[in-house]
């Protein structure tokens, strides 16, 4: 087994070696680009003239369908949620994050039990909240009383909140780790107890962090598919279940490719308003 890890190691090296000065930064810009043109961009260029049916008789007849008020409130039901998600998730990630690095010295350990889950597929960990949540459930055990959680909108939170919260700690945990210990030392001297220093000092400068993993998360939680259908009711559905049953049930591909695309615009409309708000480029340039 040595010899082979040795040989495989030798081999790498030696690959490493060979690529070396030949890979610019613009070869793996080009590459980013063309893995999201292709597989981005191009599907939802195709989507377009699937969902204006320009050669039926009722063309654009699917957006004037997606006005209906029932896929309204799916657009606004999943933006909401990601919202929600997105705060819930931020505040127990900044915490966690606070407390790896600065309270704690076993940060490898803890790191570990934040990306083991996720190695786990997502409709494992949905099933796991939901048999949690479940009025025979281990939170009714504790408690001693039944909850009406299940198939609630607060259900659809805590799962999503649950899913995505490695997401929010990686980001927040590597801007606070990245804070010069002189400049919290240096506020402490001056005077500032824990929370103005925290406030003043720490928040300011791990902002570039919670900025990304409110993006991050936003982006997975607004669009998500398994959330609700796992933990919520009909009341809880979000506009991935309007189109998947549009697609996968009804077979409207019209309709669905519509509806695909007027998320798809609206998401980018809240992106770019979100860049105006806190210019990207700069925040995740400074992670």
């Amino acid at each position: 087994m040595s010899v082979q890890r040795g040989g495989l190691g030798r081999v790498t090296h030696i690959i490493g070696e060979g690529l070396e000065g030949r890979i610019a930064n613009r070869h793996l810009a080009l590459f980013g680009l063309g893995f999201v043109g292709l597989f981005f961009v191009l599907p939802i260029l195709l989507l377009i003239p699937e969902s204006l049916s320009l050669g039926s008789t009722t063309p654009f007849e699917s957006y004037r369908r997606v006005m209906n008020g029932i896929y309204v409130d799916a657009f606004v039901r999943s933006f909401l949620y990601g919202f929600v998600t997105t705060g819930v998730t931020l505040a127990l990630a900044y915490m966690l994050s606070y407390f790896l690095a600065f309270s704690t010295e076993r940060v490898r350990t803890a790191m570990i039990l934040i990306i083991v889950p996720l190695w786990i597929a997502y409709i494992v960990r949905y099933f796991g909240i939901l048999l949690f949540l479940s009025p025979a459930g281990p939170l009714a055990d504790v408690t001693g009383f039944e909850t009406d959680l299940l198939f609630t909108t607060p259900a659809v939170i805590i799962g999503l909140a649950n899913v995505y919260l490695p997401f929010a700690v990686l980001p927040i945990y590597n801007s606070l780790n990245a804070i010069d210990e002189e400049l919290v030392n240096a506020s402490r001297v001056l005077g500032a107890g824990k929370w103005r220093t925290i406030t003043k000092v720490i928040f300011p400068l791990s902002l570039p962090g919670l900025v990304a993993a409110g993006l991050i998360v936003f982006i997975l939680a607004a669009g998500s598919f398994l959330g609700p259908a796992v933990l919520g009711g009909p009341k809880q559905t979000m506009i991935a279940n309007v189109i998947a049953q549009a697609f996968l049930d009804n077979f409207n591909i019209q309709f669905a490719s519509a509806l695909a695309i007027v998320y798809t615009v609206l998401l980018v409309g809240l992106l770019l308003v979100f860049n105006t708000l806190f210019d990207l480029q700069e925040v995740l340039g400074n992670i």
